[in-house]
């Protein structure tokens, strides 16, 4: 039942903001932007985005393996695959990590309650280098920051973070490797967003364009596999970027687009399931 609100509050809040995003902006000029679009900067975007799921995918093998649940690189990627595929595709709550887990049952009568756990783990750490990146990236928008105590404040972040990790989860072995690994996945997304930057002919705002980025990333938990949000948040930062709102909110869709395309693998992974 829990998991059935979790699921409806998702795809409503995704109905709503691509609701107000739809409303607000001009249809036709975003027309006018996709008919624009350099396909071939934008069509390697879904390839960097991809590379980011690769590495992704890793960092959670490593956590499971460290765990003493030994899994293979091709192993681990299609099961992993399978889980972006139901992100995107399959409502559910947080379907694509709760469907990790039963595979994992499934497939090798792993420990739901441990294997969870350590998914959680996995999401945690790439959500407080997505903090940290946000402290550096801040150019003077949030934060009134220099370099030294941009770093200072890194510093401690990390550090409260291998801390809670100790706590919450009784050991923080593997939190470093996975920690760079975080930044790994995250310089891979970046990329991909510079291209469909470039697919669109903008060269300018780089790091707050970057930055408005790592708000959409956090703040797309909220919807259903970020849709809505993400175009949304980037609607509303128009004014920021110092570009149309239909040029800003057309970042966030192509980006998107990338992230259902690297989705697809995992289709034929769902229906041929690992084994």
């Amino acid at each position: 039942m829990k998991k059935t609100y979790i699921t409806i509050i998702q795809l409503s809040l995704s109905i709503l903001f691509v609701y107000l995003t739809i409303y607000r902006i001009d249809i036709k000029s975003l027309v006018t932007i996709f008919n624009k679009i350099d396909l071939y900067f934008f069509l390697l975007s879904p390839i960097a985005y991809f590379i980011s799921q690769i590495i992704a995918s890793e960092r959670l093998r490593n956590l499971l393996n460290i765990s003493g649940f030994k899994l293979t690189f091709f192993e681990n990627g299609k099961i992993y695959l399978i889980g972006i595929f139901y992100n995107f595709f399959v409502p559910g709550g947080i379907g694509g990590d709760i469907y990790k887990t039963y595979l994992f049952k499934k497939i090798y009568n792993w420990e739901v309650s441990q294997t969870i756990k350590i998914i959680i783990k996995d999401r945690l750490i790439g959500l407080g280098v997505l903090f940290i990146l946000l402290v550096f990236l801040d150019n003077y928008l949030i934060l009134k920051l220099n370099l030294f105590n941009k770093i200072i404040l890194s510093l401690i972040l990390f550090t409260m973070g291998s801390f809670i990790t100790k706590v919450v989860f009784e050991n923080n072995n593997g939190f470093v490797k996975s920690f760079f690994m975080s930044i790994a996945v995250q310089l891979f997304q970046f990329i991909s967003i510079i291209l469909i930057l470039f697919s669109l002919k903008i060269d300018s705002n780089l790091v707050e364009i970057l930055f408005v980025f790592i708000i959409s990333s956090i703040l797309s938990v909220f919807s259903f596999g970020g849709i809505g949000i993400r175009e949304y948040v980037f609607f509303s930062a128009a004014y920021v970027l110092t570009i149309s709102e239909e040029l800003s909110t057309s970042i966030g869709l192509l980006f998107t687009i990338s992230a259902v395309i690297c989705s697809l693998p995992g289709f034929y992974f769902s229906i041929k399931k690992p084994k």
